[in-house]
């Protein structure tokens, strides 16, 4: 554990004397896929529903947090459409969402940069629809379900090269979403994304 810790040590003090000017503030935009499903728990059971693919688009921001080392806030706003399937019910959100996240940029020889990021996202459900069987209602509003709201954990890593970026990531949901629950039964949002984009 010590070596690891001291190899780590070891690259975050590279990065910082081989750095000259970090960038105070990179844009970006992003697009991909998203695999997204529910988690699912009642009555002292708990399913994951089957996937559903879908897509996001978003702007990005990186805002320099250290002028010493390559840390940075990142945000921006995001469009992502989301859902699952399971017992011939399918959900099919979208979602206005802003990340607060943080990561940090390992320069690799000044050619590839490496950005692990970890911190939230809100979501905010502007629009979807539930099909069940022929029969098709709204997702959210008077008639809906589900919640608007949704907040969550997420995870991941981007490789920038020659302001080419693609990242990976994971989001876990935190919030029920469920409207009228009696506490007893839950619903949360996970969802896989594969992303590319371009910093500016």
């Amino acid at each position: 554990m010590k070596k690891v810790l001291l190899i780590m040590a070891a690259i975050l003090l590279a990065n910082a004397v081989s750095a000259q000017n970090y960038e105070k503030n990179i844009l970006g935009v992003r697009a991909g896929l998203n695999l997204s499903s529910y988690s699912i728990s009642a009555g002292g059971a708990s399913i994951s529903t089957d996937s559903r693919a879908s897509f996001h688009v978003a702007v990005t921001d990186q805002i320099l947090l250290c002028n010493k080392l390559p840390f940075y806030l990142e945000t921006g706003l995001a469009f992502s459409s989301r859902g699952g399937k399971v017992d011939g019910v399918s959900f099919r959100p979208s979602y206005l969402q802003i990340p607060v996240l943080v990561n940090y940029h390992f320069n690799i020889k000044d050619i590839v940069t490496i950005q692990p990021f970890a911190g939230l996202y809100y979501g905010l459900g502007i629009g979807g629809k539930v099909k069940v069987g022929d029969e098709k209602g709204d997702i959210f509003g008077d008639e809906g379900g589900l919640k608007r709201s949704d907040l969550g954990v997420r995870l991941g890593a981007g490789v920038v090269w020659k302001r080419i970026y693609f990242g990976l990531g994971y989001d876990i949901g935190c919030l029920n979403l469920v409207k009228e629950s009696d506490g007893e039964g839950t619903m949360r949002n996970n969802c896989f994304t594969i992303s590319v984009g371009y910093n500016f």
